[in-house]
């Protein structure tokens, strides 16, 4: 039986239901269902951008404030897609790819900022978080608007790709704010590290407009800021990556970030064999060690870039460099 929802309660749900991680409880028991004298001003919303949907709720003193609070929050998530956005011709993402081997591009603060931390988070995970992925990803159909492939790449046909992939096709000029690609074939995708930036930023807003409890979950990647009255913390659910509908974990947590990669949600199959969409950047493979890898830190980008790295790696060491991190956790399903 198929089920019909109003807008309205489309956006309500997806509040709780979102890729990569489910809100399991968004307002205290107490407040479910009533409307209490003195009781915060809560309020739960949904936009799509950077193609999902990414959901947030608030709490604050008063209704137009959180509403006004967050739609700030969400221009700014529409502001780095409208950056570092693959899909969009203007994008200034789009620009350096296309003018790969040929001059560097002068760019905004945040791209340079994103770059540096990627590079950072290259070394950290042994080169297996590059955002030089994208001649791969081109090479096993993701970038179709639906994803398929007629036939998995020989060794030959990811040698090729693989020429145009590490970070030493990079040039990054602080100085005159420009970044550049040596290799004309080689192309950046800041998929497994701008959707953290954007949380960050977002909750970096939210906190400026004085929100003091909140809950932002962008396709996987999401910040618990503070939490709700009464409560210790925002409940999650970390999903099963065999039957996603189903909740393998569960954690209580504030003021902390958390992102899970999984190959569960996007993949290509040929010959009934599935081949999920994180890639070695190393072997041009897709992993195979992890069906799901969860990162809790400090801040969504650290979160966001180590859950994508780490993924292709062997489990016990993704374990060793996470333990050697301050403040952070890896849940590997």
């Amino acid at each position: 039986m198929t089920s019909v929802f109003t807008r309205r309660e489309f956006l309500k749900r997806s509040v709780q239901i979102a890729p990569g991680l489910v809100l399991l409880s968004s307002l205290p028991s107490v407040l479910k269902g009533k409307t209490l004298s003195g009781a915060p001003a809560y309020v739960d919303r949904a936009c799509y951008t950077m193609g999902t949907v990414v959901t947030l709720s608030a709490y604050g003193e008063r209704y137009s404030h959180v509403n006004q609070a967050i739609t700030k929050a969400f221009q700014e998530i529409q502001r780095i897609d409208n950056l570092m956005s693959l899909y969009k011709p203007e994008s200034r993402l789009s620009l350096i790819n296309h003018n790969a081997g040929k001059a560097p591009v002068r760019v905004e603060r945040d791209l340079i900022n994103i770059i540096v931390s990627a590079k950072h988070y290259y070394a950290v995970t042994r080169g297996e978080f590059d955002i030089t992925i994208e001649p791969l990803m081109k090479l096993w159909g993701f970038r179709k608007e639906q994803p398929t492939l007629d036939h998995v790449p020989s060794d030959k046909e990811l040698q090729s790709r693989l020429d145009a992939v590490g970070f030493n096709n990079i040039v990054v000029d602080e100085r005159e704010q420009s970044v550049g690609l040596i290799n004309p074939h080689s192309q950046l995708d800041l998929g497994g590290i701008a959707v953290g930036y954007s949380v960050d930023r977002a909750i970096s807003i939210l906190k400026n407009e004085g929100i003091t409890s909140a809950f932002l979950n962008h396709s996987g990647d999401a910040f618990a800021l503070g939490a709700p009255e009464n409560t210790e913390g925002w409940e999650i659910g970390i999903p099963n990556p065999h039957q996603p509908n189903e909740m393998m974990a569960s954690y209580i947590i504030h003021d902390q970030a958390v992102s899970t990669s999984g190959s569960y949600e996007k993949y290509v199959t040929v010959n009934a064999e599935r081949f999920g969409h994180i890639l070695n950047p190393q072997t041009g493979k897709p992993g195979k060690s992890m069906q799901s890898a969860t990162v809790f830190a400090p801040t969504s980008l650290e979160a966001d870039a180590l859950s994508t790295g780490l993924f292709c790696m062997d489990v016990t060491v993704a374990q060793q460099i996470v333990s050697g991190l301050p403040h952070m956790t890896l849940v590997v399903l």
